[in-house]
């Protein structure tokens, strides 16, 4: 069931260079497919009825170009499949005439948010948005480990990091690794291709690092706190030109 919707992309969204970043694009591409579970009854509100919330593993993003502030997009999603722990979902920005300029793909799974444990997939839900039931279970590439670390950069966790699930939104951790490799940097280049994969929650008072290793036009990331991993992605550059 594919749902898109128009959205005009806010000048306090943009960069320095006039465009979005990218954990605000990634949280439009997320809006997009609230929006269809609220319509479809399958909301957040829907959900936290029966104690539970949504949790994101991984995403893959490949993206051609980012939007400038104030223009119109499209947001475009559509929950693919799902199994008994997981429910898979693609997304797209796209200009008006259809020229997709993001694709992203996440797969998510359901937590308790009381004991904040895994909990099995509620069917109703990704059915209620044409998700079909599917024993198959998708493989995301394999993300290299650091060899070194050449940035190690400590962030604080603040009070409006956190969520309604109650751990940092996960776009703060796309913040945090982009930040680290400073602006120099940044202004020099843009993305072309990300992926992330969560392993840990990152909670209020703690201070996790976000630790770098550059190669080029290709970086490895790590956020960690107190030793422990938890989030890892590998981001891919080009030269921006002038």
């Amino acid at each position: 069931m594919i749902y898109e919707e128009p959205y005009t992309i806010p000048f306090f969204l943009g960069t320095q260079k006039g465009n979005v970043n990218l954990a605000m694009m990634v949280n439009a591409l997320l809006m997009g497919s609230e929006h269809q579970l609220d319509a479809a009854g399958a909301g957040m509100d829907a959900l936290l009825a029966h104690g539970l919330g949504w949790v994101i593993t991984q995403y893959e993003l490949a993206i051609k170009r980012m939007p400038a502030v104030e223009t119109q997009v499209i947001l475009g999603t559509q929950a693919r499949s799902y199994n008994k722990l997981m429910t898979y979902r693609d997304y797209w920005l796209a200009t008006p005439a259809g020229e997709r300029l993001v694709t992203m793909r996440g797969a998510w799974v359901m937590m308790d948010l009381q004991t904040r444990q895994l909990a099995p997939i509620l069917p109703a839900f990704p059915e209620k948005v044409g998700a079909q039931f599917a024993t198959h279970v998708q493989r995301f590439k394999r993300l290299p480990k650091l060899d070194r670390i050449d940035v190690d950069i400590p962030y604080r966790v603040r009070y409006f990091d956190i969520d309604g699930n109650g751990h940092v939104n996960n776009v703060h951790y796309f913040e945090w690794m982009e930040d680290s490799l400073g602006a120099d940097f940044l202004q020099a280049h843009e993305l072309t291709g990300v992926r992330i994969k969560y392993a840990r929650e990152v909670t209020y008072g703690s201070t996790p690092h976000a630790q770098v290793q550059r190669e080029g036009l290709v970086t490895r990331h790590q956020i960690v706190t107190a030793g422990a991993i938890n989030a890892e992605a590998e981001m891919t550059w080009r030269t921006r030109q002038a």
